[in-house]
């Protein structure tokens, strides 16, 4: 399969609708940690709540977009890149699928099966996830003001 010259709109706008996502569970996850004190506690608290329905909607879009990946591609990373940042970047995102698959399903066993082994799992790569972001965003943005290429605009719809 050769490499597409451009990301799909459906593969740009799974990222974007995933980041948002994302960062909504992360800003929000609060919320989620307060509810499982209650439950904890013998309280009552529904199974179903927004961390939840946002984890399993991450999960779903981050399975459609890693068939788009492998069925379609992507564009090759600029051949002016430097391998080592090539590299870096290639497992980056490979990073970040599998995050998008751990947290989802260790969530649920956690928040489900009362697993508690889970749910470590789970807020370990909540640290793993945030410290991914930001280095996707120092990439992306080295990409555009230091490297020049069009790897950002790329992402956005515009290269």
């Amino acid at each position: 399969m050769s490499a597409p010259d451009s990301f799909s709109r459906t593969q740009i706008t799974l990222h974007w609708i995933i980041a948002v996502l994302v960062i909504f569970q992360l800003v929000l996850h609060e919320g989620m940690e307060d509810a499982w004190e209650i439950r904890e506690d013998g309280g009552t608290v529904s199974l179903i709540n927004p961390h939840v329905v946002v984890g399993t909607l991450v999960l779903v879009l981050a399975i459609w977009r890693l068939g788009l990946r492998l069925t379609r591609g992507v564009p090759p990373a600029p051949s002016s890149e430097p391998a080592p940042l090539r590299l870096l970047a290639a497992g980056t995102h490979w990073a970040f699928y599998a995050l998008l698959f751990i947290m989802p399903f260790s969530g649920m066993a956690l928040w489900f099966l009362e697993a508690e082994a889970a749910g470590e799992v789970h807020k370990t790569a909540r640290l793993v996830l945030i410290a991914l972001i930001f280095l996707h965003l120092a990439g992306a943005l080295a990409q555009h003001f230091w490297f020049k290429t069009d790897v950002l605009k790329r992402m956005l719809g515009r290269a």
